[in-house]
């Protein structure tokens, strides 16, 4: 089973409440913070729940939480 990363800019104030609100959905995706200052931020997942993520950043989306997704790849390897 692949393992997939997106690359997210949030603000800087979202990011916890991001990593929290994916911790609520257990085993789905893990919140890896890249830069706080620049709210850069990854979340990895596999791709059995690539469609739950997709979904669960859309809703934050439309509940004003700011995500610009930079990138989706196939995970590189580094936490």
């Amino acid at each position: 089973m692949k393992s997939w990363e997106y690359i997210i800019k949030t603000r800087k104030s979202d990011i916890d409440y991001i990593n929290k609100i994916v911790e609520v959905h257990e085993g789905m995706a893990n919140v890896r913070t890249l830069n706080s200052e620049d709210g850069m931020i990854k979340v990895l997942t596999n791709e059995f729940f690539l469609d739950d993520v997709e979904l669960l950043l859309e809703k934050l989306t439309k509940h004003g939480v700011e995500i610009e997704i930079l990138e989706k790849r196939e995970w590189q390897g580094v936490l």
